[in-house]
Formats: structure tokens, sequence, C-alpha cells
């Protein structure tokens, strides 16, 4: 197949989490497509925050932010928290979002998404207009309702995460399973 070098250099599809932040009574919200996984150990997110982000200033101040995983469903709530400042508006009330107690850090976790992670932050780096935020996990959070049979771990369907489509700039969920990771390659490798 024939390659053309006209697309964005972005990755596709992003994750759409919420990420939220709170210092001496004020609190933040905002949509983060430029984020993920950075460490296993100890287990660490990085998340890309335009300089400008009035939440970038609230985890800069507190050292803590919280990542909330929204399903489909919530592109409404998503989408604003993406196009709006929350220097002026009340970002959760707008959206309609409830927050809620973190058990460690003191940024909110947001009820209506069925996963959170909370995180302090271990480094900040700036990456041109933006901040490279690091944040080492320190306790996570899952509605029982998207855990496998088992107890121990996201059952990713039931999750059915948002995510965001750069470029067309459209939201969408992300489909059935297809495969099991680190087996359907084993023919292959013993081939190899």
């Amino acid at each position: 197949m024939k390659k053309r070098l006209s697309a964005k250099p972005l990755l596709y599809p992003m994750p759409t989490p919420l990420i939220a932040a709170a210092y001496e009574g004020e609190r933040g919200l905002f949509t983060a497509a430029w984020i993920g996984m950075v460490s296993g150990t100890p287990p660490t997110i990085g998340i890309a925050i335009r300089s400008t982000r009035n939440t970038l200033r609230l985890i800069e101040a507190s050292g803590e932010f919280t990542v909330n995983v929204p399903r489909v469903g919530m592109e409404a709530a998503v989408d604003f928290c993406g196009i709006t400042s929350g220097r002026d508006t009340d970002k959760f009330g707008a959206a309609g979002l409830t927050a809620e107690p973190a058990s460690i850090v003191s940024a909110p976790l947001v009820a209506e998404c069925p996963f959170n992670i909370e995180c302090r932050v271990v480094e900040i780096h700036p990456m041109g207009e933006y901040r490279l935020v690091m944040g080492e996990i320190v306790e996570t959070h899952a509605d029982e309702g998207i855990l496998t049979p088992d107890g121990k771990t996201i059952d990713v369907g039931l999750l059915d995460p948002l995510v965001y489509i750069p470029g067309t700039q459209e939201y969408r969920g992300l489909g059935p399973k297809l495969a099991d990771a680190y087996s359907v390659g084993l023919p292959l490798k013993e081939k190899a």
C-alpha cells in the first residue's frame, strides 16, 4: 500500500480523560487528549498541557491531579470541558458533573466517570507552548460494574471509553474485542 506524508503528526485515536485539580478552594477541570503511561515502575502518567490552561496552574500549585475516564454517552460534557475556560465558569456545574473527594489527593474525582486515577506530580517539563506533567499514580477507583469477574482488571468493553479522533474531530467508542494479547502472536513467534 502506498503511504503519503499528509497525515497530521498525531496518534489515532486519542483518549478523552477529564483532568481535575484543586487548590485553596478553587477547582479546575479540562479534557486532555495528549496523555499516556510513561512508566510502570513507579506507575506514572504523562500529560501534555497547554501552558495557558487554568487547571495547569492548579496542578502546579497543589502538586496533584486526577485522571477521570469518561464513557460513551458523556460526549457533550467532555467536549464542553475542552472548549470552555474554567477561569470564569464552574465546569462541574455547567457540564452536570459531580465532584467527589478523592481518597489521597486534594483534587476531586468526577463521579460520573467509571474509572478514576489519583496522581501526585513528580516532574513538570516545558515543551514549547505546553508543559509535560508527569504524575505518579497513588490510587485508582473503578465502578464494580466495569471490572472483570475476578475483580482485578478493568473490562474495557464494560468501561466503553470515549475516544477522540483528531483530523475528523469526532468522538467514538472503541468497538469489540478482536483478539487476546500475548497469545494471538504466538504462532508467528514460533515460526520466527
